[in-house]
């Protein structure tokens, strides 16, 4: 695990630029500092998070005649196998690193290596011989790569922090960007927040040669695509087989290795697995003062199931220096809460441990949300939902707030469109929103309100949960989890793994027939089967699932109210010019007296305001 940056071409950049870019981003890699420079042509820096071959696997990696140079940040899981076949073919390895395979396995296939690898990873190779600067992101997106465009050459990073270091690009903030922001709370590729900066989608590949750019998706995943025809004994087998060996691969390390545990379903499969392939197992969870949101006593109840040694962290309202390193963390516009106590987690979890294995990805291959459930339903009701609209305009005048307010959401939810109904679950601000809230003058430079309403939050064409499934593997889980992870644990230096974000267990579960996803109004059927077949008990294969959020609309009211509004009433967050005070006003209002929750699209309007105040302004 590392950071990378550098350049191609000759932008008029010098050592000193490439210092500060490996320097923006030492704390994904404290443990070594180390470059690949051809002046003039090529630059590839690197910061090191040493886990695999801690004493030789420095890189830059290259081949027997140095002229291909690699830099990964990642890990490549099946690099055992991979080198046996390497050496095999007469190729000399002189590290034991897992990421030395690349270079290696580009100079036998070209572009056609990436499909060899299973791992997590962002890919900065240099081809000396022709020219020619590969950038390559993993499939799912668990790790970030960016790039800049510049006169004569191009800048890549794993931050976009570290390209604003080079002096190359100023800090700029990009309303294309704010606008998706607002719709989404994260900013979806290719755009990043920066004008200027962009993002590599999951799975894609950038080539610059000679001066020119391309793009391309060399791995894309549709679930519905291939539905077999299987057994669910048979399918549940392979599961178990596959997430064990995903799990297996996840523990070769020269450090020690923890997990998160939260008592949900996914991490306390991945514990499970652990416990069978490692001894002395450790595990790490956070948990909260309010009941509905604390998940403490599930998380040790599946830390003494299995054997581990358990640490938990209680997060109390006092988190306001947290939030000002979350931001800092995670360097894009970005508004999931929960990446506060990811932040805290990370924090606690890297005192004992360098990697952690965590649940991540299983409900966006399994159906394991509440809205997949809520949508498929929707979909099936078919020309029924005709008579909820004026169901829904009725519940919608009944006053009240909690399940009143959920009441009326689901109601007016129902009666609409499939994209419609979807994409109002998964935003914050919905176009006619952003109309009350934007000024003319930002939603005209922003391209309108619509962009992401309409382009990002796209159904596929398939039916059924298949159809959403697809749309949050694409969007929101590299989009927003997986960029929450990897900045609040690379903040600490820790590497996050996770077994159910193998390729080959969404690729299995893509060609899953849905009833074994979602099967009679039941998220993540075929996990929670997998779950009681490893002996978690039932209580905790069937409660209600809890997500990883905070009370923050409570904290709002409460403990920070005074800090809530000196951000979004200060006159100098006004003066930006982007938005109706009298709109930000009425959220404020609506939500301090109870009348309604805003909690996200205040918590939105708050991160934007210091993200501003932090990466543009430089205070």
């Amino acid at each position: 695990m590392c950071g990378i940056t550098g350049w191609v071409g000759a932008p008029g950049l010098d050592d000193g630029a490439l210092d500060r870019m490996r320097e923006a981003i030492r704390h994904r890699g404290p443990d070594d500092d180390a470059a690949y420079v051809e002046p003039g042509r090529v630059a590839l820096g690197f910061r090191r998070l040493s886990i695999i071959d801690l004493d030789g696997g420095a890189q830059p990696l290259g081949t027997e005649s140095g002229r291909i140079q690699a830099t990964v940040n990642g890990e490549i899981y099946n690099f055992q196998r991979l080198r046996d076949g390497l050496r095999g073919r007469g190729h000399t390895l002189r590290t034991g690193s897992d990421c030395e395979v690349v270079p290696h396995l580009y100079e036998e296939e070209g572009e056609r290596f990436l499909h060899r690898l299973r791992g997590m990873f962002a890919i900065a190779l240099w081809d000396g011989d022709r020219n020619r600067l590969l950038l390559a992101r993993d499939r799912l997106g668990v790790k970030p790569l960016y790039y800049a465009e510049v006169p004569g050459g191009l800048l890549y990073a794993s931050e976009p922090g570290a390209i604003l270091a080079s002096g190359a690009i100023a800090a700029q903030p990009d309303l294309a960007a704010i606008a998706q922001y607002l719709t989404l709370q994260y900013v979806p590729a290719p755009l990043s927040g920066f004008a200027g900066i962009r993002k590599l989608h999951p799975g894609e590949l950038l080539v610059w040669e000679d001066g020119r750019l391309r793009t391309e998706r060399w791995w894309s995943l549709t679930h519905g695509a291939g539905v077999d025809n299987v057994s669910e004994a048979d399918r549940l087998d392979e599961l178990d087989s596959t997430l064990s060996e995903a799990t297996r691969l996840r523990l070769i390390a020269d450090v020690p290795v923890g997990a998160f545990l939260s008592g949900g379903i996914d991490s306390s499969l991945v514990v499970s697995y652990m416990a069978e392939h490692a001894t002395d197992v450790r595990t790490f969870s956070i948990d909260f003062p309010l009941a509905r949101f604390s998940e403490g006593r599930h998380a040790r109840e599946v830390a003494d199931l299995y054997g581990t040694r358990h640490e938990d962290l209680v997060v109390e309202p006092d988190i306001l220096p947290t939030v000002g390193q979350a931001i800092r963390a995670a360097g894009e516009p970005f508004a999931d809460s929960s990446a506060i106590p990811t932040y805290l987690l990370s924090e606690l979890t890297r005192r004992k441990v360098t990697v952690a294995l965590s649940g991540d990805g299983g409900d966006e291959a399994f159906a394991g949300y509440v809205r997949h459930r809520i949508a498929a339903t929707a979909d099936r009701l078919g020309p029924a939902l005709t008579l909820a609209e004026p169901l829904a305009r009725a519940v919608g005048r009944i006053p009240g707030n909690g399940r009143v307010a959920r009441l009326k959401r689901g109601a007016a939810a129902v009666a609409r469109s499939p994209h419609d109904r979807y994409a109002a679950i998964m935003s914050h601000f919905e176009p006619a929103a952003l109309e009350r809230l934007c000024t003319p003058a930002f939603l005209s430079e922003a391209g309108g309100p619509r962009r992401a309403w309409d382009e990002v939050l796209a159904l596929s064409p398939d039916r059924g949960v298949d159809r959403y499934l697809t749309l949050d593997t694409a969007s929101y889980l590299p989009g927003d989890l997986l960029l929450k992870v990897d900045r609040t644990s690379m903040w600490h230096a820790l590497e996050v793994r996770s077994p159910l974000l193998d390729h080959e267990v969404h690729e299995l579960a893509a060609r899953t027939p849905q009833h074994m996803k979602l099967r009679r109004g039941e998220t993540k059927w075929l996990l929670k089967q997998l779950a009681r077949r490893r002996g978690l008990p039932e209580h905790l294969v069937t409660r209600r699932k809890k997500g990883f959020g905070i009370p923050v609309g409570e904290w709002f009211r409460g403990d920070l109210r005074p800090w809530v509004e000196g951000v979004l009433r200060d006159p100098g967050t006004r003066e930006r010019g982007w938005f109706d005070p009298s709109e930000v006003d009425r959220l404020l209002d609506d939500h301090l007296a109870g009348r309604a929750d805003h909690t996200p699209r205040l918590w939105n309007l708050t991160m934007l305001e210091l993200w501003q105040r932090e990466r543009i302004d430089g205070a």
